[in-house]
């Protein structure tokens, strides 16, 4: 058996790597010269948007275009695209939660995304849900019209720095941290959750004061209406009966269980009251304020 010098074996060494590396190269100029090519071929121009994601097109594919600078005007190239930074842009929008790009050749990109769901409106800016994280984002025109309840923190103004008890302004892309918030959400968990509601609707939570810096002036407030359908003898009369209930910081709980058994008594007188009178009722009535803040005691006052 022939053996090779040590010449030979490092001439063969050398030579193989020469001849691999070369290869690998001319491997990498010739796909870069495909994905060149294919980056300026018009069959791969992007044409449409595939959309899924947990609710159906979510948000209108022409809105996730714009935020992808897409246009049939200046057309992109599938392979042109970079998918990283897509989903960079799409996050950028303060409703979208999640979002993956992919290609669909050939010409289609493919978007999965999870929009933001509001549990409420805030009411301290105009136009702006809040989701369980604390989120900001545009209600409109994004989301159909439906009866959310309001929540209300006494924020200062859109972008301003911290008051002196903590709030800082919303902003967008950075969620509310602070103990308002997670008070109206407590007590927004709590009213979801209760079995004692009896048709209750939840128009506003407002938490401003909850912390004031006077005990005094403490107090959660709750905007809240009940619908009543009375028999009469014209027939049956559809009534709306707003109150207004006023809580402690610490037992709302506790106070809004003493509400909940109240309300069937009051909403029984109030039955009784429309049945006997001569008069027809209007269809909504003035709202009741209804002080819980005291133990063992409701103070119930018709506002004018």
């Amino acid at each position: 058996m022939t053996q090779w010098s040590m010449r030979q074996s490092l001439f063969c060494l050398v030579g193989s790597t020469a001849l691999t590396t070369t290869l690998f190269f001319s491997g990498y100029l010739i796909f870069q010269k495909m994905k060149k090519d294919r980056s300026q071929d018009p069959q791969y121009l992007i044409q449409s948007i595939v959309q899924t994601g947990p609710e159906k097109e979510a948000l209108k594919s022409a809105y996730l275009a714009e935020l992808l600078d897409l246009s049939f005007d200046r057309p992109t190239n599938l392979f042109a695209c970079n998918l990283k930074k897509a989903e960079e842009k799409l996050l950028s929008s303060p409703l979208i939660a999640k979002a993956h790009v992919q290609r669909m050749s050939p010409h289609s990109l493919y978007i999965d995304y999870e929009v933001r769901k509001p549990i409420a409106r805030l009411r301290d800016y105009e136009n702006i849900g809040i989701d369980r994280d604390g989120f900001l984002f545009p209600l409109s025109p994004f989301f159909s019209p439906k009866e959310l309840p309001e929540i209300y923190l006494g924020l200062p103004p859109f972008g301003q720095p911290e008051d002196s008890q903590g709030r800082a302004g919303g902003l967008w892309k950075t969620p509310i941290h602070n103990r308002y918030f997670d008070l109206a959400l407590q007590i927004l968990h709590f009213l979801e959750g209760s079995s004692w509601r009896m048709g209750l609707k939840i128009k506003r939570i407002d938490v401003s004061n909850a912390y004031a810096p006077s005990l005094g002036q403490r107090e959660v407030v709750l905007l809240t209406e009940e619908e009543l359908l009375v028999e009469r003898k014209e027939g049956k009369v559809q009534c709306v009966f707003p109150k207004i209930l006023r809580l402690s910081t610490k037992d709302y709980m506790q106070q809004l269980k003493s509400f909940f058994l109240l309300q069937k008594s009051m909403l029984d007188d109030y039955r009784k009251q429309i049945s006997l009178s001569e008069e027809p009722p209007s269809g909504v009535f003035n709202p009741r304020i209804i002080d819980l803040r005291i133990p063992q005691l409701a103070f119930v006052e018709n506002k004018s």
